[in-house]
């Protein structure tokens, strides 16, 4: 039995144009998938960074307060380091830099727990502790920590 063979006069190219259309569709797919993966990209990096300033501007809020411990008190930011006023030395951050910035946000009567530990003659100072990191990558995040501290009665004037 002989198979019978078309001969090259027959054939028209049909299995080329539909490879070609699928070829293209294909390219077109990638080319989508492609300018998909780089927003992604962009968008990871850029939660990276932000991640790392926040970091950042958290450690040195938190090394603040460690090295000012038992500091904190009325108008203790206006006396001068050696004379027990605020150590404000910026730790050494990975990828940026980081500036602390305390502020005394108020001083006055400490009515927290009424006549226990003496709430009604003891005063307490407020504090507002400011972190700004800014990233060697770009991106700045700021960080706020409120402290209080408590302070015999007569301190605040």
């Amino acid at each position: 039995m002989k198979l019978a063979r078309k001969s090259p006069r027959n054939e028209r190219g049909a299995v080329l144009v539909v490879s070609l259309i699928m070829l293209a569709v294909m390219t077109l797919f990638v080319i989508s998938m492609l300018k998909t993966s780089i927003i992604e990209l962009k968008i990871g990096g850029a939660s990276q960074v932000a991640a790392l300033n926040f970091s950042n501007a958290e450690f040195a809020i938190n090394n603040f307060i460690a090295d000012n411990q038992g500091r904190f008190a009325p108008n203790f930011l206006t006396l001068p380091p050696g004379s027990g006023g605020v150590i404000n030395t910026p730790p050494t951050v990975y990828g940026g830099t980081v500036a602390v910035t305390p502020t005394q946000l108020a001083c006055g009567a400490w009515n927290a727990f009424g006549n226990m530990m003496g709430g009604s003659s003891l005063q307490a100072a407020q504090f507002d502790v400011r972190s700004l990191a800014t990233g060697t990558l770009g991106g700045t995040t700021t960080v706020h920590q409120g402290l209080q501290a408590l302070a015999p009665p007569g301190t605040c004037v």
